[in-house]
């Protein structure tokens, strides 16, 4: 079970993280607030589905979507936004702020989902 909240995990966070071309209903994210907007958004629905999820799927299926949500935000950020550059959270300055705020929330996601896990396994 928990392999599937990884792979879960992989698809929500993919989608709801590469906004740089963040468009709803016909809206263009263009100013600073509307960029962030559009972030906070996609964290707001990622964090209800966390909560459904703890709620109605077993823990292990949570932990692993709690460990593949931080691979996410921490290994796509490091390494495909600073290291080979091809995309930022959006195409703003306040990404200089919000991906740095993401590695170490992703890192704590990892370390929280696995610490669960490999509690309830012992």
């Amino acid at each position: 079970m928990k392999y599937l909240g990884i792979i879960t995990a992989f698809f929500v966070t993919d989608f709801f993280f590469h906004i740089i071309e963040a468009v709803a209903a016909g809206l263009k994210a263009e100013t600073p607030m509307q960029r962030l907007g559009a972030v906070f958004f996609g964290l707001s629905v990622l964090l209800i589905l966390m909560l459904l999820f703890y709620r109605f799927f077993s823990r292990a299926f949570f932990n692993g979507f709690t460990t593949a949500t931080g691979l996410f935000l921490s290994f796509d950020i490091v390494v495909f936004h600073w290291i080979f550059q091809l995309h930022r959270i959006t195409n703003g300055p306040e990404a200089n702020w919000l991906e740095p705020i993401f590695v170490v929330v992703g890192c704590m996601f990892v370390w929280f989902g696995v610490k669960r896990e490999t509690t309830v396994q012992s």
